[in-house]
């Protein structure tokens, strides 16, 4: 058995070198677990806020077409637009529409 002492003392690192990759598998597993749970939450969270951000979308419309006619309705479409916040040149287009529009309306232009 002697002659077989190198060979064994190679077999008990084989075994503990074996059982830290189990270990290091299994926490891949539980991280990978997590991951996939949060995942699945983010992903509810953003289809969230895509139906959070439709009806603001559906809000900003109804604003713009309704006809402002005081200075104070015209202050709050420019308020409107302030908090709309967007880049897009489609709802920049659409806002000033409205505004000149209502304009032209408090003024008696056509």
């Amino acid at each position: 058995m002697t002659g077989d002492a190198k060979l064994l003392r190679r077999v008990a690192e084989f075994r503990d070198a074996d059982d830290r990759r189990r270990q290091a598998t299994a926490r891949t597993a539980e991280l990978e677990e997590a991951l996939d749970g949060l995942a699945a939450r983010v992903r509810k969270a953003e289809k969230m806020e895509a139906k959070k951000a439709a009806a603001v979308a559906r809000a900003f419309d109804r604003v713009m077409k309704t006809q402002a006619k005081s200075l104070e309705g015209l202050r709050a479409k420019v308020k409107v637009r302030r908090l709309w916040n967007t880049d897009e040149e489609a709802s920049e287009l659409q806002i000033l529409k409205s505004l000149v529009d209502d304009i032209k309306a408090m003024g008696g232009a056509s």
